[in-house]
């Protein structure tokens, strides 16, 4: 600090945390557990109150078994499309098959004609082809009818699967929202610090919104202090400053200027200027009285 000197002004101002957060309540319900105390340390992210959930887990389950249920759907699914597939390829061979055969058919009906039109065949000859004719035609149009159905098969079973996609997709979002609610219920820390205020105990029921904790981060502190309008010249934002308390008087306590603010107060006249420090073995508590001392170098 040999190359710095303090400016001959001394600004008082309360300590302040530099972070104080209301933990609240997503939705509403009965406590169930309230797993920390006042003044107790807690670190981010952990577990702070349980809300009574036998519901939600209930849900949880019963989307979970959906889940299964709708998987066993698309499985069906995709079994009806490869049915549907091995019944188009039956019903186009039966095609082929029956188109063969009307062919084979109209060339022995040619022979037969030319044969009767010699005097070597007789007309029952004659009308047993032409029957089998009419029942080749009838069977190709049944195999076409076949196929055609076939088809229609492969279509409704394409829509079958894609219901049944959606249906898993349906079930797979519900499981995440009953997820959600289940982890609505267990209230968490969002940031590490103390527990200053708890406002509800075991089997009291709370509101959604309802505030729950207080948490304090005390590692970093603020100090609020107020400067004259003819002294604002002399100080700038990530300026130095040295500070003390009657706590302890006889340690000086780093920080630096992190913001000042643009208007005066109007009671005071003054500018509000904001400390922000270390708290170096979390000596500082809040609601202590600091002596500030800006620094400049020489």
């Amino acid at each position: 600090m040999s190359s710095v000197y303090k400016i001959p002004i001394s600004l008082s101002g309360p300590i302040n945390p530099a972070k104080i957060l209301k933990v609240q309540a997503s939705g509403g319900g009965r406590v169930e557990v309230v797993h920390v105390k006042e003044n107790q340390h807690v670190s981010k992210d952990q577990l702070l109150l349980t809300l009574n959930n036998d519901t939600q887990k209930r849900q949880l389950k019963q989307a979970e078994i959906q889940i299964k249920l709708a998987e066993s759907q698309l499985k069906q699914a995709e079994s009806q499309i490869k049915l549907a597939e091995t019944q188009i390829e039956v019903s186009s061979n039966n095609v082929k098959d029956q188109e063969a055969n009307l062919k084979d058919i109209v060339r022995r009906l040619k022979d037969e004609e030319t044969l009767f039109e010699q005097g070597s065949s007789t007309r029952s000859q004659m009308d047993v082809l032409q029957l089998q004719y009419s029942r080749g035609e009838i069977a190709l149009k049944n195999a076409i009818l076949g196929l055609e159905n076939a088809n229609l098969g492969l279509e409704n079973a394409n829509l079958g699967l894609e219901n049944a996609n959606l249906g898993l997709e349906r079930s797979k979002h519900d499981v995440e929202l009953r997820e959600d609610a289940l982890e609505d219920t267990l209230i968490k820390a969002k940031i590490g610090g103390i527990i200053t205020a708890k406002s509800f105990e075991e089997g009291e029921v709370i509101s959604g919104g309802a505030v729950l904790f207080q948490i304090m981060d005390i590692k970093q502190v603020e100090i609020e202090v107020q400067m004259a309008e003819e002294d604002l010249p002399m100080i700038r934002v990530g300026q130095a400053v040295l500070f003390t308390t009657p706590s302890y008087r006889d340690v000086e306590f780093a920080g630096k200027i992190e913001r000042i603010s643009w208007t005066a107060d109007p009671e005071t006249g003054r500018f509000p200027l904001y400390v922000i420090a270390t708290n170096p073995g979390l000596k500082l508590r809040a609601g202590m009285s600091a002596n500030v001392y800006l620094l400049k170098k020489k």
